[in-house]
C-alpha cells in the first residue's frame, strides 16, 4: 500500500479508475441475464471515458509535458464525451427504441469513479 501512495497522482487516479469500473461492471454483469445488458455496457463507457482522461495525463507526464492546458483540455474533452455519449443514447433509446447503452448509467458510473479517483489525491502533499 504504502509502495502505491507513493505514485504519481495520475497513475493512482488510472488505477482506481480502472479497478471501480471493473467492479462496477462485474456487480452489475447479472442485468445481462435479465435483459438489460444496456446498464453494465453504460457502466464500462462511463468509467471507460475517465480511464481514458487519466491515460492521456499519465501518458503526457511521463513524456515530460506538464501543462496546465493540458489539464484543462482533458477536462473539457472528457465532458464533452460524457454529453455527446448521454444524449446519443438517450436519443436512440426514445426515437429508435435501441437500447445499447442506458444514459443513466453512464451518468452515475461517471460520477461515482470520478469521486473514487478523489482518493488518489488522499496524501498528495507528501507525494508533492
Amino acid at each position: 500500500m504504502k509502495k502505491f501512495f507513493s505514485q504519481t497522482i495520475e497513475i493512482k487516479a488510472l488505477i482506481i479508475s480502472i479497478i471501480a469500473t471493473v467492479l462496477g461492471f462485474l456487480g452489475t454483469i447479472f442485468l445481462f441475464w435479465q435483459q438489460r445488458g444496456d446498464i453494465p455496457f453504460g457502466v464500462l463507457t462511463g468509467g471507460g471515458i475517465i480511464i481514458l482522461g487519466w491515460l492521456i495525463l499519465y501518458l503526457s507526464k511521463k513524456n515530460g509535458k506538464e501543462t496546465a492546458k493540458l489539464d484543462v483540455f482533458v477536462i473539457f474533452l472528457r465532458l464533452s464525451l460524457l454529453v455527446i455519449s448521454a444524449i446519443t443514447f438517450a436519443v436512440l433509446r426514445l426515437q429508435l427504441d435501441l437500447y445499447i447503452i442506458s444514459p443513466i448509467s453512464l451518468i452515475i458510473a461517471y460520477l461515482v469513479v470520478s469521486l473514487l479517483t478523489l482518493i488518489a489525491h488522499i496524501g498528495r502533499d507528501k507525494n508533492a
